[in-house]
């Protein structure tokens, strides 16, 4: 087993007495067919530290050991960025990503990332692993994300935020006072037909649901936090435009309107929240809001 990676060890009770390995693993970690089909073809799976048959009926008491394989990594570069690890252990990371900063390689950003700086910090630890990102920031969007280490871990995340169990909360400043305390805005999104990088709102596109809550007011503009129930891309930042109070410093959604000063549209994802895929226990972190957006609030 030298090529893998323990993923976990479990001794199986009473309830689990005479069911077949294949389902016990799928009862407790969530596996899919064609993951369990992957433990089955590279006998990944030990029961009292012999290979077994994911067919085979398991017995109170036994041992039961589940390794993953290391995979091909992806050739991103590793380069010695600052990063801040708010969490870490064998399944996933979670970062606290700084405004200015793109989480992945593309062709306007060919290095300097988040993921060449988790590329390096890997390296330090005597592995190299793909970088598998859970869920996206923009760029000029600060606060929490998390990265997968392997394909389980991303598959398992993938299927839970599906379910509404994967919670993102961001906190925004924005133009005007909104008016209701809190509110849903659920309005499709599709790919702007003049503009390829923009979105707008049009009623051929994907769904797109962002609720919201109204934390403070002042004259001309509202701190908001905000949950998404979808994932689109610039999601928060095109329903708050198209509802009338888009994001000051927004270069983007917001053009026309008066910055403040901020260098970057005044967004911050500020709480995660999931099942973790190895314990099944609720993991939740947390991120202040960034020091520009404070100093924008008190200018404000």
């Amino acid at each position: 087993m030298t090529q893998e990676r323990l993923f976990n060890t479990f001794i199986v009770t009473a309830a689990e007495d005479g069911k077949k390995l294949q389902q016990v693993l799928k009862n407790r970690y969530h596996f899919s067919r064609r993951w369990l089909r992957r433990l089955k073809q590279g006998q990944y799976v030990l029961v009292n530290d012999e290979a077994s048959y994911l067919s085979a009926r398991i017995h109170s008491g036994d041992e039961i050991r589940i390794f993953l394989p290391d995979e091909i990594t992806l050739k991103i570069e590793p380069e010695a960025i600052p990063l801040r690890i708010s969490y870490e252990d064998e399944d996933i990371v979670v970062v606290d990503k700084p405004a200015g900063i793109v989480v992945h390689p593309t062709k306007g950003y060919p290095n300097g990332t988040l993921a060449n700086g988790l590329a390096y910090h890997f390296l330090q630890q005597g592995r190299e692993l793909p970088i598998r990102p859970v869920s996206r920031l923009d760029k000029d969007t600060s606060g929490l994300l998390m990265m997968a280490k392997h394909a389980y871990t991303h598959d398992f995340l993938s299927k839970e935020m599906k379910k509404k169990r994967y919670q993102r909360q961001y906190v925004a400043i924005v133009h005007g006072q909104i008016a209701d305390d809190v509110g849903t805005i659920n309005r499709p999104i599709a790919h702007d037909p003049v503009r390829p990088i923009h979105r707008w709102v049009n009623e051929n596109g994907a769904q797109a649901i962002t609720h919201y809550e109204v934390l403070e007011r002042k004259e001309g503009a509202t701190l908001v936090s905000l949950q998404l129930e979808t994932g689109r891309t610039h999601q928060i930042r095109v329903h708050l435009s198209d509802y009338g109070h888009p994001i000051i410093g927004d270069r983007m959604y917001a053009e026309g309107w008066k910055d403040y000063g901020i260098k970057r549209q005044a967004l911050h994802a500020t709480r995660l929240s999931f099942i973790h895929p190895r314990d099944g226990k609720e993991y939740m972190f947390f991120s202040p809001l960034s020091q520009d957006m404070k100093e924008l609030w008190a200018k404000l």
